[in-house]
């Protein structure tokens, strides 16, 4: 885009906005609104969006505020397995109704609400989403999308035969950082791809009693409902750590680091290299030489791996397969690691010769015939290294950030897809269940297909 069309569009964006502005006041001034469009006017209640909320605190809390942030958006109903939790919010949202248990609300206030969000632990997700498709209602859903594949297929068709407007907690791709890694991958500048690397440090806790098990049963705090939070989960005793803690850790309840960072980091690749609904053909792991008991694990997922996938030929890169690998955990240093759980030594070398001097804690790089393009998981701006030492181009102009929130809802009230739709963000959680999958057998090979 040249810097006159740059410009006109700044200028279109600050009178907008300063006629939007010049409306709020007038309106809170009392002032006639004719003479303005339309378009500009307040809505009333009757024609906003009526959301309902599942979960309203910590991811959730910043979910529904960002949600409601929106100007036309209504909070009808709210839900939380914690009264604590129900409570505070009810305080910011005095007018919604609140519920513990998200099925009474779905029962009493599924004709009074368009959209719903999902932000709870992993294993409860698919119940709520599933749930609110079969009722017509658009759906907002924190990653993963689910806990499994058979629900992943289940949403995708479930989305696709409600026509429902979707979204995928990947807050970053909304970011300028994420949507020009998209757009660089999109034009082609390094070639076709042949590998892809994403890593995080993911520095947690390696003390031991962080992974504890047997979890020794506590009293179930006043405020929490536990069958609730169990959900779809077997039934277990209350103990430490499940609640608001790290149940991504455990295996009946989470889907590891993978299913959490290692989507976020996939996500613009996804889109760049216009995966749509690609699955890999094969899938191989390794896994942390943890010093657990068999019981361990058969509960926790391992503290470290490094997961390859084998993609099929597609468009991007020239109808060759290529590989996507997840390194994690390699940020516990005082761990003795093998050179498995970090990235390639020789992507430090390439990192050196950016803007960023060395690779970053948590990123991803895309190797070309043509070129490297490195990118990071927040703010900074992707940079290209060309193999022949020519200097890059320049990247792909794609605008200030935008608001994920307000997409999503925007669309909700105009029809058209978002940019993490669930037509997207299930074949992508499927790539990341499947590296969960082959965690389990370490060493193996696994045929994607047979999944």
């Amino acid at each position: 885009m040249s810097n006159k069309r740059k410009k006109e569009n700044e200028a279109c964006v600050s009178r907008a906005a300063f006629i939007r502005g010049g409306v709020a006041a007038l309106a809170a001034a009392g002032t006639p609104l004719c003479g303005f469009p339309a378009i500009l006017k307040m809505r009333k209640p009757s024609e906003m969006l009526s959301h309902a909320a599942i979960g309203c605190a910590n991811q959730a809390g910043y979910d529904l505020s960002q949600l409601a942030s929106h100007r036309d958006v209504n909070i009808t109903a709210i839900c939380d397995v914690d009264s604590r939790y129900l409570e505070q919010a009810h305080r910011r949202y005095p007018n919604a109704r609140i519920y513990r248990d998200a099925f009474e609300m779905f029962e009493k206030e599924g004709d009074k609400i368009d959209s719903v969000n999902v932000s709870t632990p992993d294993h409860t997700h698919a119940q709520y989403i599933i749930e609110a498709l079969k009722r017509g209602l658009n759906v907002y859903a924190q990653k993963p999308l689910c806990h499994d594949i058979g629900d992943c297929r289940s949403i995708a068709k479930l989305t696709a035969e409600k026509k429902a407007v979707t979204q995928l907690g990947t807050q970053i791709a909304a970011w300028e950082c994420d949507r020009q890694t998209a757009a660089a991958l999109r034009s082609g500048t390094i070639g076709e791809v042949r590998r892809v690397w994403l890593f995080s440090t993911r520095r947690g806790q390696p003390a031991p009693s962080y992974y504890l098990w047997p979890n020794p049963e506590l009293p179930v705090p006043k405020t929490l409902e536990w069958k609730l939070w169990l959900g779809p989960a077997k039934w277990r005793p209350y103990g430490a750590g499940y609640h608001p803690g790290a149940w991504r850790k455990w295996r009946e309840f989470g889907t590891s680091w993978l299913g959490d960072l290692g989507l976020h980091l996939m996500s613009p690749v996804w889109l760049g290299l216009n995966l749509g609904a690609t699955r890999p053909t094969s899938v191989v792991a390794e896994i942390s030489a943890d010093d657990w008991t068999p019981a361990q694990r058969e509960q926790f997922w391992p503290s470290m791996s490094h997961v390859t996938w084998t993609m099929p030929g597609v468009k991007a890169s020239g109808g060759k397969p290529f590989t996507v690998e997840w390194c994690d955990g390699f940020g516990n240093v005082e761990w003795k690691l093998p050179p498995k759980f970090f990235p390639p030594a020789f992507l430090q070398d390439i990192a050196a010769l950016t803007p960023m001097k060395r690779l970053p804690s948590q990123g991803r790089v895309v190797e070309g015939t043509r070129g490297w393009l490195l990118s990071t998981h927040y703010g900074v701006p992707p940079c290209y290294v060309m193999k022949d030492g020519s200097n890059p181009p320049d990247l792909p102009y794609v605008g200030p950030a935008t608001s994920h929130y307000h997409e999503y809802i925007d669309r909700c009230l105009g029809g058209a897809k978002t940019r993490s739709g669930f037509e997207m963000a299930a074949p992508l959680t499927e790539w990341g269940f499947m590296g969960n999958l082959a965690q389990l057998k370490p060493g193996e090979r696994l045929d994607c297909a047979k999944m």
